[in-house]
């Protein structure tokens, strides 16, 4: 399947702001759901455009793209406090979101890639190339103070394991964990089949010094194609990470999708863990990204493979199922919620004892729906109408 990466050059696109996502002059509006606590990110196909919209709650009413929202191009997802962050054409632009409008508060020159840059904490994002191709192995970062979009640290790190043969190196994960800062990365075969590796750099943060790279042969895979899908959980200081051993950005054979522990302050690979998730799964590896529910619980998607057939499956087509995997116990339980499309996505927010969880559906729309932890009750909530998918949700106002 060599077409899995074919995306990548539209992933990579500059994204331009618009002032409506629409022009339509009649507005589909709800006042229970005015606010912007929290932010929606989809597309309309036909024509195509990305949207931005907000709402005020997640528990009822509706949000629409019908002359509401506005529009942006490509698929960075980068939005906290007020803020929307676009990085494009070796610029990083700070905008803010009020009255339906995207109104430009700095911009500054920085290269980097939207899709590999991650907040650290409410005003530290960190930016990556992300992806270099062989025989150039250097991973470059720049470190931003958002409130005032300095740059307060660059340079650069090189990673090992990239052979003359292979094609590149993607990064496909940042995660801060007491102290060090932790970063999965695949390394592809000129097919676009990963090899079958698990590979592990980490760095004392904030210095970024002291680099260490540890590989493991269990699974390969190790973290998420983009930081649109969550890819780990922290649980008594220790750290999970999944494997992507599928179809959509890897197709490793004789490897099994798993999860991988981190000891606390530990630069490797625990040895001595290792859940397989395609072995509790009837051989199947799609699972695509996790998201932390806390005490060594997380949510993740499970491509079903009778209706997944076919590579625009993933983005088209209702595949996708929602399980709660306990990484202790080494189980998961599916969740009894309809099935969603959109493999990159960030379809999952965790606060006050609550997930709520975005299911985008051809057959049954787009609905968030909040998950009890404590009880496992679900409850349907507020829906996102005018967009054909959507494929980000997230706090916005704080």
């Amino acid at each position: 399947m060599n077409t899995k990466l074919k995306f990548i050059s539209l992933l990579s696109a500059a994204l331009i702001v618009f002032s409506s996502c629409s022009n339509d002059d009649t507005k589909e509006t709800d006042e229970t759901t005015t606010g912007a606590e929290f932010v929606f990110a989809g597309a309309v196909e036909n024509p195509l455009g990305v949207y931005m919209l907000t709402s005020g709650t997640l528990a009822n009413g509706f949000v629409s793209a019908n002359g509401n929202g506005a529009e942006i191009t490509g698929n960075g997802r980068l939005f906290k406090n007020g803020y929307y962050y676009n990085l494009a054409n070796g610029k990083l632009s700070k905008y803010k979101y009020e009255n339906n409008l995207l109104t430009l508060s700095k911009e500054i020159t920085l290269a980097g890639n939207s899709l590999y840059s991650y907040f650290l904490n409410d005003n530290t994002l960190i930016v990556w190339n992300g992806s270099t191709s062989a025989p150039n192995t250097d991973f470059a970062y720049s470190i931003v103070n958002t409130d005032d979009l300095s740059v307060t640290k660059t340079g650069t790190l090189t990673f090992t394991g990239l052979q003359s043969t292979d094609k590149a190196i993607y990064l496909t994960g940042c995660v801060l964990n007491n102290g060090k800062l932790y970063l999965p990365y695949s390394i592809y075969h000129s097919g676009w089949t990963i090899t079958s590796v698990a590979y592990l750099a980490s760095v004392d943060y904030p210095a970024m010094t002291n680099l260490k790279i540890d590989t493991d042969t269990r699974s390969g895979g190790l973290g998420t194609f983009s930081t649109l899908l969550g890819g780990s959980l922290k649980y008594n200081n220790d750290l999970y990470i999944i494997t992507d051993c599928g179809d959509r950005w890897g197709s490793i054979d004789d490897k099994p999708s798993a999860i991988f522990k981190v000891s606390n302050g530990a630069t490797e690979l625990n040895a001595d863990y290792f859940f397989d998730l395609s072995a509790i799964s009837s051989g199947n590896k799609e699972f695509y990204g996790l998201w932390d529910l806390g005490n060594g619980k997380g949510i993740t998607r499970l491509g079903k493979k009778d209706v997944l057939l076919t590579f625009t499956d993933y983005n088209s087509t209702d595949v996708f199922e929602y399980y709660v995997v306990d990484v202790v116990n080494k189980t998961k339980t599916k969740l009894d919620l309809p099935l969603s499309k959109y493999v990159s996505s960030s379809p999952v927010l965790v606060e006050n004892g609550k997930a709520y969880i975005l299911v985008s559906s051809n057959a049954n729309g787009h609905f968030v729906y909040t998950y009890e932890i404590s009880s496992g009750k679900l409850t349907k909530g507020i829906e996102v109408k005018g967009l054909d998918y959507v494929n980000w949700f997230s706090r916005f106002n704080k």
